[in-house]
């Protein structure tokens, strides 16, 4: 009863709190981009009986918009915390589907790619969204709600130090240069599609150290939509 008591005050503490560090949404953002790759692979692995790469960056294991979705989550739960669960659900759902949707949509804006399809799913919209993912995102958010967020706010005052301070400092810049050089790797991956050979030392660079077998490996579900 005392724990669930200080459960349930943990959770009224972080719903009062109006200010969010941002090193806070950087450790959200960055844990739940590395547990959605796993996640990504554990599903591949029931699904097909093999791991299948998901990450979104030519370095290290981080699927993007698991980490996006992570902090929309958070910042819902400050408010649907004590709401029913029923209600949670849809909106952990709703707000999931969004973050996919609009990161399809952009993807395929910038790169002029799609790394996921869900057009054999029953209700999709445009295969960037379904009814299926929508309630995966539902679920995880409701378990994300009850479990996880009642005792984030005692664990991220742990990064509240100078240490915590300069790590965040640290992986914020290898996070920058991360999504800086992914585009990069992916841009070229696209010109090589279209038999543009590299005009500069920069892309030499790229088409020497992410080739497109490299590419394949690291992108294995990603495609060029033209």
């Amino acid at each position: 009863m005392k724990m669930k008591t200080n459960t349930q005050e943990n959770a009224k503490i972080a719903q009062k709190s109006t200010h969010v560090p941002y090193r806070h949404l950087f450790w959200i953002f960055f844990v739940g981009s590395v547990v959605g790759f796993l996640l990504e692979g554990l599903w591949s692995i029931l699904r097909l009986g093999v791991w299948e790469n998901h990450s979104a960056t030519v370095i290290g294991p981080f699927c993007i918009v698991y980490g996006i979705g992570a902090v929309v989550i958070y910042a819902l739960s400050a408010r649907v915390c004590e709401k029913k669960r029923v209600r949670q659900f849809i909106i952990f759902g709703a707000a999931g589907a969004a973050v996919e949707f609009f990161a399809s949509l952009l993807q395929e804006a910038v790169f002029g790619s799609v790394s996921w399809d869900y057009t054999d799913h029953f209700l999709n919209l445009g295969g960037r969204v379904s009814l299926q993912m929508t309630l995966i995102w539902g679920a995880l958010g409701l378990t994300f709600s009850l479990l996880v967020y009642p005792h984030l706010a005692s664990l991220l005052q742990k990064t509240n130090g100078t240490r915590g301070r300069v790590v965040c400092i640290a992986l914020t810049a290898f996070m920058v240069g991360n999504l800086l050089l992914t585009a990069a790797a992916i841009l070229r991956w696209r010109e090589r599609a279209d038999a543009l050979p590299a005009s500069n030392e920069v892309e030499a660079f790229l088409d020497q150290t992410y080739g497109d077998a490299t590419m394949r490996q690291i992108f294995s579900n990603m495609t060029f939509t033209d």
